[in-house]
Order: C-alpha cells, then structure tokens, then sequence
C-alpha cells in the first residue's frame, strides 16, 4: 500500500542498466539442484523463527559446526536476519554477518549462494530504508542473476519478486514482468501467490489502469479467501479501497479501509492498520467527515507510527493531517506539531532525501558507464569491426558526461543565485522592519536554510570528478561564509536581543560576570530555542564544538550552571 516516501526516482536507469548486463551475460557455475534443494528447506525453515537469538543460535550450530563451508555461510546470513528481527531496526550486529555471508560466498565462488546473501542483506537495508547503501547491492545482485539459469537459483521465487519490489518503488513498468516471472515458481494457491497478485495489482493502479487493478485485487482475494489468508485478505480490503477512491466511490472505499481497520486489529497487523488509518483518514477529510472522527482515528495511527524508528514517514503524513485539521485554530498545538514535524523532515532527508537520491544516481550512472566500457573491451578483442563501436560508444559517453556535468553545473548556478537572492531578500526585510528580535530569529532561521543547502552542495563537488571542481567548491565556499554570523552582524543581534531580553540580560550580567562573549552567543542562540544544529551553522563549527563548549561552561560555572538554566528557562 504504502512504501519508503519520496518515491525514488532517480533509478529510471537501473531497468536500461539491467537489460543491458542481460545482453552479455556470461554462464557462471553453480552447485547442484539437490544441494540448493537442502538450502532452500533451511532457509524456508527459517523464515518464521521466533525472535529469540540465542535458541536462533542453537537451532543452527549445527550450521557452524559443520566443515561444509556452505553451512558457515548459511549460518551467518540466517543469525543476521534473527539479529534483524530481534533489535527491529539498522544494527551491527546483522550488518557483521550480513557482510560475512556476502564475503563467504565470493571466496567460495558460488553463483547462487553470492545472489541469495546479497538479496538478503538487500531486502534488510530496503526494510529500514537505507537506500544508498541499497543500490550498489542491488545493481550488482540484478547483474548477477542474469548470468545463471532461475532453475539454478536458490529461491528464484523471493528473488524476482524482491526486484519487483524495488521496480515498483522506483515506478518502472518492468516490475509487472518481474512479479509476473516470480509467479512462475511459487506455490499455488498459497500467501506468497496472493501476494504477488495483489502487487500486481497494485502496479496497474499506480497506472491507472483500473480495470486491470480490480482484476488482479479480486484474484489475489480469491486466492486468500480459499486459503484463509486473512492478514492477506485485509490488506487487498484496504488496496481495492483506493481503486474505489480513485473512481470516486469514495462510501465503498470507506467500508472497505474499517473492514480492514478492523481485521488489522483482530490480528494484530500494526503496520497495516496503520496504513490504512491515515489513508482512511485522508478520505474522510476529503469528504468533509467530523473532524473528531478523523482525530481518533489519527490518535491510533500516530501510536503506531511512533514505535519505529523506520516509520517516520508515515509518522509525517499523521502530523500532516493534524495541521490541515487543526487549520490555525490552535497556535500552540500547531507549534507544537510543527516543530515535531521539522525533526522528522530533517531525519527523513538523511535516508530519503534528495542528496542521498542524487548521489544514489550518480553511483547508477558510473556503474552502468563500467559496464559499457567492459562491453567495448570484449567487443575489440574480437577483431578490427569493433574499432567502429568502440569509438561510437566513446563519444556517446563523453558526450553524455558534458551533458550530465552541464546540467549539474546550471543546477548549481541556479541555486546559488536562488540562495544569494534569499539572502538579500531577508536582509533587506531586516533593514525595512521596524527592528525587532522576533525579526532577527525570522532571518537567522533562513540564513541556517540557505547553509544546510549550501553544505550539501559543497559535499557533492568534493565528491564530483569533474576538473572544474574546484572552482565550483570555491564559489559555494565564498558564499558559504557569508551566511556566517560575522561580528558585525554579532553586535547587532546583540543589541536588538537586549532590547527585548533586557530582564535576562541584565540577571546574565549580575549572576555571571565571568561569562565571555563566546559563551553569550550560546547562551543567547539557545534562549531563543535554537538547536546545536543551528548554532553550529550560524557560528560556522561543528556541532561537536557546540557541545564540547557548553561542556566547559558547566565545568566553569559549577553549582551556578542551573541557576543559568533556570533563567534561561523563566525570564
């Protein structure tokens, strides 16, 4: 129903990139069917384990104990998916045994267990949303399994159905065929089967083909109905409540998204009465419904989303609605919400944000460039032809990076003109207010904007090859400084701060005569609920200096550092 937000789009490559490897696969070796028959039954063993690692450990020692250097690798893949299931969330713990699977099956050079513990670390980091470390795995794994027969794979099932997954999420047609192919190794009827029909399904509503959607929904219900599937059968109740949203029967949607609720409920599927809460509650909202209603059903879904860490966006989709709901009418509360929703959209722009996709481009992009340049290598071994291609391709590509660097560039100029005319936009707000500290907060708070933006800018030219980076990184630098808070702009925060906080500056002076002006700046920064994040960009340090410096205050002030705080907090 619902995945990772901010769509990925940025991997309109990978379906070109996977078609191309496809081309020139290479055969590689793989074990015996009898030996992958004996891995998969581990595996499928395995997959409903109860969340305990030390009977996990147990149960599978006879994994570690074994001398076939299969069983180490199975054993260090299946202990890093009960580690996965136990802490819930990103740990060292899986990612040390994830990476040794990985590392294991190269050494041993085995085709299918390298696609299988690679797919498996994938579906870990896509779980938790830790795409750029998802691509590179995912590109290479997809490479992979191009070169083996399916037959030959472990679990072909689960593998072409995780590249739907991803397909789908980065919304690429191709991930009809990919779910389509997984289809043609599962069980029927069975969960999984349902499962992938209602995927299906779900590809055809996204391209609003909604006849195709239905069809698919209603075979998948089918299928879930005569098996008892009843987890999977509320979740096709709350998907064929968007395909009625989306041909405007939005009563009939309603019904079905409770129906769900009320499953979800019974069998204790948080996740997907979740989803199905804040999509109920967008639907209702839509239909001018009791806003009290729509508060409680909010109240649950916010319950839920706040107990994982990997739920937060769903969590800003909840305070989302809260804020159209409450519309002005609560200042306070609405502060509140929004305060809490800034954390939220800051934690997001660190797994899903536009940085981590552009940079996940990137890596697609040179990737897909390695692969071709292999290709042109092969292609000239074979004899004088290839020259013809060779050079074809060559020029393609180096006129592909000019067009790519281009582009960059402008994006780059227009952004900094863009942040140059924020700037002089605020300052001269600034100059033509009435002056006021509400006024310098209000400019303050933009300028820490426009340097996040910046610094993001200035990571990706160091990170660019390009020869003109240099130049790139010295223009953002110059403008860069000019956001900081120079002395001058100093002195004038500082008076127009007294002005409104001469109570408090006043006690400061009184009670701590020792306080040096490097000290006032925090202290006056923070009175004004600035983060350490924000100061740190306001003063141009880290926010490991901010924290070292408020260690030393404390050290210095000694009993008197609550006494501060209490003013701080009261005057």
């Amino acid at each position: 129903m619902i995945f990772c937000t901010k769509k990925i789009t940025f991997f309109f490559v990978l379906s070109a990139f996977v078609f191309f490897t496809q081309l020139h696969a290479q055969k590689l070796s793989s074990p015996s069917t009898e030996s992958i028959k004996d891995i998969e039954s581990i595996i499928i063993q395995e997959n409903n384990a109860k969340k305990d690692t030390a009977e996990l450990k147990k149960r599978l020692s006879f994994l570690k104990q074994s001398s076939n250097k299969k069983s180490h690798i199975l054993y260090n893949a299946l202990l890093a998916n009960g580690f996965s299931a136990f802490f819930d969330k990103i740990n060292s713990r899986s990612e040390q045994y994830y990476l040794k699977s990985i590392q294991e099956a190269q050494k041993l050079n085995d085709p299918s267990l390298i696609i299988w513990t690679q797919l498996n670390y994938s579906k870990y980091l896509y779980f938790y949303c830790q795409i750029d470390q998802l691509i590179p795995i995912v590109l290479k794994t997809m490479q992979e399994s191009n070169q083996i027969d399916p037959s030959e794979m472990i679990l072909p099932q689960e593998t072409f159905k995780f590249f739907g997954w991803i397909m789908f999420t980065v919304e690429d047609n191709s991930a009809v065929s990919f779910y389509k192919k997984s289809l043609q190794y599962m069980e029927k009827p069975s969960s999984d089967y349902a499962g992938v029909l209602n995927a299906i399904g779900n590809c055809y509503l996204r391209n609003k083909d909604l006849s195709n959607a239905m069809r698919y929904l209603n075979k998948s219900e089918e299928v879930a109905l005569q098996i008892g599937d009843s987890i999977r059968y509320a979740k096709i109740l709350g998907d064929k409540a968007l395909v009625y949203e989306k041909k405007g029967n939005l009563k009939e949607a309603v019904h079905l998204l409770k129906q769900d609720i009320l499953y979800s409920q019974k069998f204790k599927i948080d996740k997907n009465e979740m989803y199905a809460s804040i999509l109920l509650a967008q639907i209702l909202l839509k239909s001018d419904h009791n806003t009290a209603e729509v508060e409680k059903i909010l109240t649950r879904a916010e319950k839920i989303a706040s107990s994982k860490s990997y739920y937060r966006s769903s969590l800003k989709e909840v305070i989302d609605l809260k804020l159209i709901i409450l519309n002005g009418r609560d200042p306070e509360k609405e502060l509140l919400l929004r305060r809490q929703l800034k954390q939220i959209e800051e934690f997001l722009l660190q797994t899903n944000g536009n940085t981590v996709l552009r940079r996940s481009n990137w890596i697609v992009q040179k990737q897909k460039y390695e692969t071709e340049t292999e290709k042109i290598r092969l292609q000239l071994e074979q004899g004088e032809k290839a020259k013809k291609i060779y050079i074809l391709i060559l020029v393609l590509t180096i006129l592909s990076s000019v067009i790519a660097y281009s582009a960059l560039n402008k994006r780059l100029n227009a952004k900094r003109i863009k942040i140059e005319n924020d700037r002089l936009f605020f300052e001269k707000k600034l100059n033509d207010a009435s002056s006021n500290i509400d006024t310098y907060v209000e400019y303050l708070k933009n300028k820490n904007k426009q340097i996040s933006v910046l610094e993001t800018e200035l990571e990706e030219v160091k990170n660019s090859a390009s020869k003109n980076s240099e130049e790139e990184k010295g223009k953002l630098q110059e403008i860069l400084n000019s956001h900081l808070m120079t002395d001058e702009n100093w002195s004038t925060f500082k008076r127009e701060f007294i002005k409104q906080h001469g109570d408090f500056y006043v006690a400061l002076m009184e009670n701590f005569p020792e306080l040096k002006e490097s000290n006032l700046k925090i202290i006056m920064l923070q009175k004004l609920d600035f983060n350490n994040y924000e100061m740190s960009n306001l003063l141009g340090v880290t926010i490991d200096a901010i924290k070292k410096s408020k260690q030393r205050l404390k050290k210095k002030l000694g009993d008197k550092y609550d006494l501060l705080f209490e003013i701080i907090d009261f005057k």
